[in-house]
């Protein structure tokens, strides 16, 4: 058993007619045992950071990670070409002779020139997801351009999928296009005049699609198959921008609470655009809201 140099000097003392002294080591000897009990105490505690403890913090981890929310990605937030493939119903057309990335106030737009005609589509196949954007025309009192989901891999004008309108007269009204399956939905246009953004929210939940037009609903189709595929824009004739335009993968979180993705706002007093420029060039860019003459 160890024995500390104070204990000693305590048994040498015992029996000296010394009582002060003998008080007085006997004071230290209490103390440096409380010392020493308090490092054993301390040690003690570094070690019962046990497995079962550093688990308990793990788990605390992963029932968080499980618990948020889909991260919306922002789909032009990178070069085109991350995010975006393109099909051109004539050949050798470059991706940026159609679509281009300009910014205006330090956020990125995408332009498509509206020939020839076609479709941007993502590398990635989606199932559930909420998909929000925005756009405009500007200046084609008929402008026409579309979303497609669940998009198939044979390229064509056009593919099978569920076609979302974008269309002028038609905004908000879907169907299914070239052999996919599911109830289709016809509505009056909800799109707001032309030179004037517009919002889309597209919900796709178990083949089921919900679409939002200017926070209005515009329809509900169901039983859609193919209920997976491809999201494409379609370049459709007309000189359009697109902003704004993000993805939730609803599919990534199971358990994610679609409700709390909100819509849109449609900017209210939306004048004029301001002068653009392109990323790809220097040279300044602009786009009329207003039809020329």
């Amino acid at each position: 058993m160890f024995i500390s140099p104070l204990q000693k000097i305590a048994e040498m003392l015992q029996g000296k007619t010394i009582p002060v002294l003998r008080i007085l080591f006997t004071i230290l000897l209490m103390s440096s045992n409380t010392v020493q009990g308090q490092k054993l105490k301390q040690a003690a505690a570094a070690q019962s950071d046990s497995p079962e403890r550093v688990n308990d913090a793990t788990a605390t981890s992963d029932t968080q990670r499980n618990d948020e929310k889909p991260v919306a990605e922002d789909l032009l937030a990178k070069s085109i070409e991350h995010n975006w493939k393109q099909f051109s119903s004539k050949e050798n057309v470059a991706l940026g002779d159609v679509w281009k990335i300009v910014e205006v106030e330090n956020e990125r737009y995408l332009k498509c020139v509206g020939e020839p005609k076609g479709f941007l589509y993502t590398k990635k196949k989606f199932s559930d997801f909420v998909l929000t954007l925005e756009w405009k025309y500007t200046s084609d009192p008929n402008g026409n351009s579309g979303v497609l989901v669940y998009t198939q891999d044979e390229m064509r004008l056009w593919p099978v999928s569920m076609q979302i309108q974008l269309h002028q007269p038609k905004a908000g009204s879907v169907f299914p296009s070239d052999g996919a399956k599911g109830t289709s939905s016809d509505v009056v246009s909800l799109a707001h005049e032309v030179g004037k953004w517009n919002t889309c929210r597209i919900e796709s939940v178990s083949g089921r699609l919900t679409v939002h037009i200017n926070d209005k609903q515009a329809g509900v189709v169901e039983g859609c198959d193919p209920a997976k595929g491809y999201i494409a824009i379609q370049c459709e004739g007309s000189e359009t921008i697109f902003r704004r335009l993000r993805i939730s993968d609803l599919s990534a979180a199971p358990e994610a609470v679609t409700k709390d993705l909100p819509v849109p706002k449609a900017d209210k007093n939306d004048e004029r655009a301001p002068e653009i420029r392109s990323v790809d060039s220097a040279k300044p860019a602009q786009i009329s809201d207003q039809p020329p003459g």
